[in-house]
């Protein structure tokens, strides 16, 4: 079995017409591609030995790049500057490839299309999709020796364009959130529209799983049509709306771990930075690995349900409930009478819940008020300009609630490592971390405490 990686160098400079061809450099982007591919080309194994690379300026500045952005990594010795792979003729390619002489289970190449997306196309039947620069295809041959290289005898691995690599790669060419005025019978269709665009522009990143950005994002525009959608039903009682975020409500649940794998890795990365005693013990107890492990088990699922049918026919769905005549009657009996009278009820609910909390009631009821105070805040932005204040107030208790849940989250994922280790503990190092944290949580609890909604007058008007 052979692995073959075909990268197509990044993007390249055309504003000087006195250039050769194979003279042109790579411009801004093309360097900010680079940037953004170098630690998913380690990841996937596409820069181990050998590489080779066309000749051409902006092939060179490809690699060239790569090995600048990773320089802990010994890759140099790897690197093999080939001229033949300077072609745009895929002939050329499967030709040099099949009269390689390397044992290597694997080979990447650095060049230029069309050539590289043609001799993809060839050796699998056409099954891949047309490189962008930067993009890099892993293929698999079920080859003794590449001399045995035939037409469709390899699969597709995996196609990773920098765009699903980078979600500021991704966001440069996003389209804008459209202006909707203050209408809100124009503004609550056109907004769960552009978030319905945006959660399917946004999976193929969350399925790469590179940058948990794309992950989060996905989860913000799934709240954003929930919540909007939510606080329309409350007010006008369409039932109608309800069933239709049934998915949505569904996929922002499945997600949520990966979601809290995401932010703890981080947070271990950042917590072992200056700690070394904890660094070696991430290391040597294999923590490290068990998380990373999960992530990846959570990820390969979620993106299996991603990339079924069934979840792009209840988009479909869900983009037929926003765009019918069920939303045009919700946001007609929306008004901005039924809204305050609303937002009064939720707000007296919330400060009910506040008022039940102590300093032993357990976590479960600190998030119930996280969760009502939210519910009360997507109620208070269909009518922005006269909750301004109201909407300042909430963004502080979320803050607080924030902190809270990320701790207790992160002691519940400490506990899932200590259950999976045969003496049921953690390592000392960790059971310090583990005791940080929970007095960390015990500090978020209290300074909820201490600080009451103010959310009992509704004169919220600046005016």
């Amino acid at each position: 079995m052979k692995n073959l990686f075909l990268i197509r160098h990044a993007k390249s400079s055309w504003t000087d017409d006195s250039l050769h061809d194979i003279d042109r450099p790579l411009n801004k982007r093309g360097k900010r591609q680079v940037a953004a591919m170098a630690g998913p080309l380690l990841e996937l194994g596409a820069l181990g030995d050998p590489v080779y690379v066309s000749h051409a300026c902006r092939a060179r500045q490809t690699i060239e790049g790569l090995l600048e952005h990773l320089p802990e990594q010994d890759l140099v010795s790897g690197i093999r500057f080939e001229p033949t792979l300077y072609t745009f003729r895929a002939k050329h390619l499967f030709k040099w490839l099949r009269s390689l002489r390397s044992d290597a289970s694997s080979v990447t190449l650095i060049g230029h299309n069309p050539a590289l997306t043609d001799l993809a196309d060839m050796l699998t039947d056409g099954e891949v999709p047309d490189m962008v620069t930067g993009a890099v295809l892993h293929l698999r041959l079920p080859l003794d020796h590449r001399r045995q290289l035939g037409k469709g005898k390899g699969t597709l691995v995996r196609y990773l364009p920098p765009a699903q690599a980078s979600y500021r790669l991704y966001r440069r060419k996003a389209p804008d959130t459209p202006e909707t005025g203050n209408s809100l019978h124009k503004q609550v269709p056109v907004s769960l529209r552009h978030q319905l665009d945006t959660i399917r522009a946004l999976q193929p990143g969350v399925i790469q799983g590179i940058d948990p950005e794309f992950l989060h994002q996905f989860r913000v525009n799934l709240r954003r049509s929930r919540a909007v959608t939510e606080a329309v039903e409350t007010i006008s009682g369409e039932s109608a709306l309800r069933k239709g975020l049934k998915p949505l409500k569904r996929m922002a649940r499945r997600t949520s771990q990966l979601r809290d794998l995401d932010v703890f890795l981080h947070y271990l990365d950042q917590q072992a930075s200056d700690n070394p005693r904890l660094q070696r013990s991430l290391r040597s107890s294999g923590a490290t690995d068990f998380y990373r492990h999960w992530r990846e088990q959570e990820r390969q699922s979620l993106s299996g349900e991603l990339e079924r049918k069934k979840w792009h026919r209840e988009l479909t769905q869900w983009e037929q409930t926003i765009t019918g005549k069920v939303l045009d009657r919700a946001v007609g009996e929306t008004t901005p009478d039924a809204i305050h009278d609303t937002v009064r009820e939720r707000g007296m609910l919330c400060l009910g819940l506040f008022r039940a909390l102590s300093t032993d009631a357990p976590d479960e009821d600190f998030h119930e008020v996280r969760k009502a105070l939210k519910r009360l805040r997507y109620l208070a932005e269909l009518d922005k300009g006269y909750y301004r204040p109201l909407l300042r107030e909430l963004k502080e208790q979320q803050a607080l609630y924030g902190e809270f849940q990320d701790r207790h989250q992160q002691l519940w994922l400490l506990a899932e490592l200590a259950d999976s280790r045969m003496d049921r503990r953690l390592p000392p190092v960790m059971t310090e971390l583990a005791d940080q944290i929970d007095r960390e949580r015990q500090a978020a609890r209290e300074a909820i405490l201490a600080r009451a909604p103010r959310i009992d007058d509704q004169g919220q008007s600046d005016d």
